[in-house]
């Protein structure tokens, strides 16, 4: 009996662990992939720039996070706005957030989101550091109002233009720039204190 106990043990101690690391990990992977798979038709994913914009395709993917809770922040709105690959933001000379390639996404019920756009250009004549502006709202959180600037396309002007985060991107071999970003957003009542 003794003897048996010992050879069950081991199995018993496998079976335990499977079946907790089974439970576990799929939900960390899922939410993980979550994000970099969210396809067209899907909560958090966004088509910015039309199919047959011209310029360099971009797929920006990440998470919304409460930074006191370090939980997800669901629902949370992303407006988005950049320039076309010439460093356009409007042909008829608009303002910059009434863009041609804008668009607001909300994040999905894991806080993540994906976006499918192309790498901004430099302004006309100018070499500016290519960007994308956000703005983002969740109910319970301050507004974010930033920029993103992208490794590798930055120049030293970029510093005193306001709160912005530098994503470091790369080029995948279908010809395509990734990157991945969390973004932690301030509940409300905690800026009032």
């Amino acid at each position: 009996m003794k003897r048996l106990f010992w050879m069950q043990h081991p199995i018993i101690l496998m079976v335990l662990f499977l079946t907790c690391n089974g439970r576990q990990i799929p939900g960390n992977i899922n939410q993980d992939k979550n994000c970099i798979n969210l396809e067209p038709g899907q909560k958090g994913f966004i088509q910015l720039a039309k199919k047959d914009e011209p310029g360099e395709p971009l797929v920006i993917h990440g998470k919304v996070i409460d930074r006191k809770a370090n939980q997800p922040v669901r629902d949370a709105s992303l407006f988005l706005y950049q320039t076309d690959s010439s460093g356009i933001y409007n042909a008829s000379g608009g303002p910059d957030d009434q863009a041609r390639i804008r668009g607001t996404v909300h994040t999905n019920e894991s806080g993540c989101f994906r976006i499918k756009t192309i790498l901004p250009g430099d302004y006309p004549g100018q070499k500016n550091s290519r960007h994308l502006h956000y703005v983002i709202n969740a109910k319970g959180f301050k507004e974010i109002k930033s920029i993103l600037f992208f490794k590798g396309f930055t120049t030293p002007n970029i510093t005193g233009q306001g709160p912005f985060s530098i994503l470091d991107i790369k080029k995948e071999k279908n010809g395509a720039w990734i990157g991945s970003i969390d973004i932690n957003m301030e509940q409300a009542d905690s800026a009032t204190r």
